[in-house]
């Protein structure tokens, strides 16, 4: 028949995108961004300064968690009161941003 290759040692499996971001396909969801979008695990416990997708009065957005409050995107530091409000989706795993756009002029 023949040798077997030298180099079968060697061979590695395919890049795989969707085990190396999503460790738990099942809990892990989509939101979209203003600049593209982020990868939430709502199976992962969140820790203090991690950022997180909320909802907020019906309204999905990001922030980063700090046990008592929470950082928006927009530096607004939901407290107290507001902080009953607030519904923790899951934990951002992972962040994909557009670097394409039609205005940018070509080098």
């Amino acid at each position: 028949m023949g040798f077997q290759s030298p180099a079968q040692d060697y061979i590695e499996p395919r890049l795989n995108l969707n085990k190396i971001f999503m460790p738990h396909p099942a809990n892990t969801f989509r939101v979209d961004t203003a600049t593209g979008f982020v990868l939430v695990d709502s199976a992962v416990p969140v820790e203090l300064g991690d950022i997180v997708a909320v909802q907020w009065n019906g309204y999905p957005m990001l922030g980063k968690f700090y046990g008592k409050s929470l950082i928006t995107e927009d530096g607004e530091a939901l407290e107290g009161e507001a902080l009953s409000e607030v519904i923790v989706l899951g934990k951002v795993i992972c962040e994909v941003v557009h670097v394409y756009s039609e205005n940018r002029p070509t080098i």
